[in-house]
């Protein structure tokens, strides 16, 4: 995520407020109370809302009536620019989110951008300001572990703060061997008065014996309740089936009759449907004969007024004929008009002909392809051919060109070639300037033997104040292991201990051996001959020196220099002769392509020229002339043609329609009319009469139809009511419809049975008793001698029940007698009141312990999954900050505290650095949990003059590690003018003290 721009309606003494184009690592400058925490504060209200007037931190609303709210534009990774504007409205104020592909949101859609974080989370790892630096100052030492391991878990302290109240409250409550916790002082209260308690049941024996009568007594009462209620179950069931069992028997007797009527099949409502059935087919019957009678009517008169079918065909040819008498006169005008203008088509194309005045007929003519594509294909060529002509001017002025050129760089190559040293002279010269080389190296080797001489001295002398402080050594050494062993020898002989005399022995030759074999071998010799053989070099080289003469060594290298001067130039004149040879060379192969293609361009012309019918000398010339005048010849050549085609069709038409009308004439008219007019009325009146016939007689034949489909349909309705019958029939297995109303009789009373069976299997099932219930009831003959001895054991029952109630009442007395009489009852009534008391403390206790224990597995998780990553980041970040005086971190197993190792491996507590150490550490810690435990959350991490208390170094190192920092934008809010340097102008912004603008 990176914010782009701010634009503050108004918040705090903010109003009015743009910020455009922030980079990615932001400077805010200004001075104290220029505003610079408004703008931050209202970066955290626009994300995540305006503070509640219940919470203490500030809500910065405006005082001078603006609006309270702003605008925030940022660019998430995975949703592109969106733009969040937050107002006053309720609690938090009103969000509207606007993504760039137009979505629109409101708190959801937010929340989503923000991966649910909320502003605690957010200030707690990405937002930290000095007083977070500051809070390590007020810290014991022995609370500075546990602090940082808080501030590397969560970014701030919280987890010590949550681990501080959770032992503050277990303590409290309760200590292994404390005195004053609450639960201690209880539990001790409780043993004493438990001891009395004991004290007091050991009184009262007879207590113990009651309560066991009691507990007798109860469970004797309980188990004759239980029975009598089982008897009076059992009594109740055995009425209930005293009252079913004719029902049951009902149902058998039923069931037996209704095996009588197992052989009928009756259809449902057989009766009624064959009556049904009667009615429906008697007045079909009538009807059917009616329309046999119409339809013999209706045949009659349609053979009597048949129209004339034959000249109603030729309906269309008649009303085509008298139609087109118009069309008639329009063709012999139109033809009158072709005529004309045939004769001017004559006429032009006579004039062209004389134009092109070529003998060419009219067939060939037609023959010559003039499309589009050999139009293209001549203008084409005339325009080669026409570029071809007109490249030879070009290619002379080049070739001219080119030749001169060659000429003047043969000249002055031919005066370079005289001016150039000849091979052997310079050769010899070049000679002469090596040796002259070999003086700066001889010189160099002189240097160096100088030096070496010089550290050889040096080295002897060294050597030999080394060789006299060791012989000094060795001499101090062999004294004190003598007077050792010496003292040992005569402790020995003293004291008659002879082991100590040999050893004392023993130990005196070895030193004297080993001194005598350590004596030092000098070097002497070896710097003496090192020294004579740099001198000796060094002569042989000076002589060298002296061999050479300076002067001379000069001119020959300015020689040498000339001379490379005019090879370097014969060389470039060099490369111009070949680079305009080539040139030369190309201009002649381009003279020769130039001819082929001239060539090519008049083969294509006469080629052109052949397929038009053309001489040479106009296809050369006058090509594309000469297309245009045959293009337009051959255009005259189809349009006559196509005129002449059309009269010759349009007085076959003509003559087409003058015979149609006769032959139509001749064939249906009694008389032969005088004109075409006259003949075309009298066939559209006889036209006329018989269509009239033809509709009457459609419509009787429509009625007949109508008729045959009415016949139909009743027909089908008979044989349809017939064939259901006879299915009815089927179905009962009846012979006929009186065998049929005899077998329907039958089952009506069937259905009757099935009826009442119906009813009782009802009332059967209404009953609680079940299938088995009912078949195991059946068996029972002797109901009312079973119901009567079930009655006599409830009586008994309730009988004793009443004493056994009086003698647990009189127990229960005597009990309450004996707790209620003496210290026993107060005794136990205060220690279930205390042990009561004791296990509601003790619950409270196991709250905050289980808090306890779930933070420490918390904490410890944290340390073996997700730690290890951050601390190395940390760590990274540490070694950075303390320019590799501190490298590395490592968390307390049984703790959550932090070990700090220095770069020669010494181990520091966290109280045991120093003040500005323990600053690095927790920005070390906040800034690598932003990077690592929290890297999915690329929200910008806000700074707010949280290193001030650095000197330039501390600060230096700081402002090089955050730049280093990559995908994560950076605010950072300062007061101080000499953090600036570090930044460049483009990332600063300076607060003016306005604070209604930035600059």
């Amino acid at each position: 995520m990176k914010i782009t721009d701010l634009h503050i309606y108004g918040y705090g003494k903010l109003s009015g407020l743009k910020i455009a184009d922030l980079n990615e690592f932001q400077v805010f400058y200004g001075e104290n109370e220029a505003g610079k925490s408004t703008i931050m504060s209202f970066i955290h209200s626009i994300l995540f809302g305006f503070p509640t007037k219940q919470q203490s931190e500030l809500r910065y609303e405006p005082k001078d009536g603006s609006k309270y709210g702003g605008q925030l534009t940022a660019i998430f990774p995975a949703h592109g620019k969106a733009v969040i504007e937050r107002v006053k409205g309720k609690s938090a104020g009103d969000v509207r989110v606007t993504l760039e592909d137009g979505t629109l949101g409101e708190e959801e859609l937010l929340k989503e951008l923000l991966s649910n974080v909320d502003k605690a989370l957010y200030q707690s790892i990405f937002s930290f300001n000095v007083h977070g630096l500051q809070n390590i100052h007020h810290l014991k030492g022995e609370d500075l572990g546990r602090f940082l391991f808080s501030a590397g878990t969560l970014g701030t302290d919280q987890l010590i703060q949550a681990e501080n109240i959770l032992l503050k409250e277990l303590d409290s409550r309760f200590k292994p061997n404390g005195k004053k916790p609450t639960i201690n002082i209880k539990l001790n209260e409780l043993k004493q008065v438990h001891q009395e308690l004991k004290r007091a049941e050991q009184q009262n024996e007879q207590y113990w014996t009651f309560l066991k009568e009691r507990v007798e007594l109860e469970e004797q009462i309980t188990s004759n309740h239980e029975e009598l209620l089982l008897v009076q179950d059992k009594k109740a069931r055995l009425e209930e089936w005293r009252h079913i069992q004719p029902l049951k028997m009902e149902e058998q007797l039923i069931g037996e009759e209704l095996k009588t009527f197992e052989e009928i099949h009756f259809p449902i409502d057989g009766l009624t449907r064959m009556d049904r059935l009667e009615q429906m087919i008697k007045p079909l019957e009538g009807q059917l004969a009616g329309l046999v009678q119409r339809k013999n009517h209706l045949i009659v008169e349609l053979e009597n007024s048949k129209p004339n079918e034959a000249f109603i065909h030729k309906e269309p040819e008649i009303t085509a004929a008298v139609g087109s008498l118009p069309l008639l006169e329009k063709l012999n005008q139109e033809k009158e008009e072709l005529t004309v203008k045939l004769q001017e088509l004559t006429q032009a194309e006579l004039t062209l002909k004389e134009k092109l005045h070529l003998p060419i007929q009219e067939d060939e003519l037609l023959s010559i392809n003039t499309s589009v594509f050999m139009k293209e294909k001549i203008t084409h060529t005339e325009e080669q051919y026409r570029r071809v002509k007109a490249k030879k001017h070009d290619l002379d002025e080049r070739f001219n060109e080119g030749r001169q050129l060659l000429e003047e760089t043969e000249e002055k190559m031919k005066i370079l070639e005289q001016q150039r040293l000849p091979v052997s002279v310079r050769l010899e010269l070049e000679k002469k300037i090596k040796d002259t080389n070999q003086r700066e190296i001889i010189e160099y080797e002189r240097t160096q033997i100088d030096d070496r001489l010089a550290f050889l001295q040096l080295a002897e002398k060294k050597e030999m104040e080394k060789t006299r402080r060791k012989k000094a050594q060795d001499r101090i050494q062999l004294t004190l292991f003598s007077i050792l062993f010496m003292i040992l020898v005569v402790l020995g002989i003293v004291n008659a201990e002879w082991l100590l005399v040999i050893a004392g022995v023993l130990g005196m030759i070895v030193t004297l051996y080993l001194h005598y074999k350590k004596i030092t071998k000098s070097n002497g010799d070896f710097f003496t001959d090192e020294m004579k053989t740099l001198k000796e070099k060094k002569r042989e080289l000076i002589q060298k020196l002296n061999e050479h003469d300076d002067q001379e060594m000069s001119a020959i290298k300015i020689k040498l220099e000339n001379d490379r001067e005019i090879v370097e130039q014969l060389r470039h004149y060099q490369l111009l002769w070949e680079q305009g040879n080539e040139q030369y060379e190309r201009i002649i192969a381009a003279f020769e392509s130039w001819e082929k293609a001239k060539l090519e361009a008049e083969r294509r012309m006469i080629e052109l020229g052949e397929e038009l019918f053309l001489p040479r000398d106009i296809a050369l010339n006058y090509l594309g002339d000469a297309f245009q005048l045959i293009e337009q010849l051959k255009k005259l050549y189809r349009e006559r043609k196509n005129i002449f085609e059309r009269s010759e069709t349009v007085s076959m038409r003509i003559t087409e329609m003058i015979e149609g009308i006769s032959s139509l004439s001749d064939a249906y008219l009694k008389t032969a009319p005088s004109t075409i007019q006259e003949t075309a009325y009298l066939l559209r009146k006889l036209l006329k009469d018989e269509t009239e016939k033809q509709i009457k007689q459609s419509e009787k034949q429509t009625k007949f139809s109508e008729l045959e489909e009415e016949y139909v349909r009743k027909k089908i309705e008979h044989d349809h009511f017939l064939m259901e019958q006879q299915k009815l029939l089927q179905l009962a297995q009846a012979e006929n419809i009186e065998n049929f109303r005899e077998i329907g009789q039958w089952a009506e009373k069937k259905r009757q049975l099935n009826d009442k069976l119906k009813n009782v299997v009802s009332q059967l099932k209404r009953s609680s008793f079940n299938e088995e219930e009912i078949e195991t009831y059946m068996s029972v003959t002797n109901i009312d001698s079973i119901i009567q001895k079930h009655t006599v054991r409830m009586k008994e029952l309730k009988e004793i029940m009443p004493i056994l109630q009086q003698s647990l009442a009189e127990k229960k007395y005597e009990i309450q007698v004996i707790e209620e009489g003496g210290t026993y009852a107060d005794l136990l009534h205060k220690f279930k009141q205390m042990k009561a008391e004791l296990e509601e403390d003790a619950k409270e206790w196991a709250k905050y312990a289980i808090a306890k224990e779930i933070l420490d597995k918390t904490v410890e998780r944290f340390k073996t999954e997700r730690m290890p990553r951050m601390l190395k980041k940390a760590e990274e970040f540490l070694t950075c900050l303390t320019n590799g005086k501190y490298v590395r971190l490592y968390p307390k197993k049984d703790s959550s505290g932090f070990l700090i190792e220095s770069s020669n491996q010494q181990l520091f507590e966290a109280n045991e650095v120093s003040q500005a150490t323990m600053e690095q550490i927790y920005v070390a810690f906040r800034l690598s949990l932003a990077l690592t435990i929290y890297e999915k959350l690329p929200f910008p991490i806000i700074i707010d003059d949280s290193f001030v208390n650095f000197d330039h170094v501390r600060t230096e190192k700081i402002m090089s590690l955050l730049k280093g920092i990559e995908n994560r934008q950076i605010l950072f809010f300062t007061c101080h003018k000499h953090m600036l340097p570090y930044f460049s102008q483009n990332q600063i912004l300076n607060v003016n003290h306005t604070a209604s603008l930035l600059v």
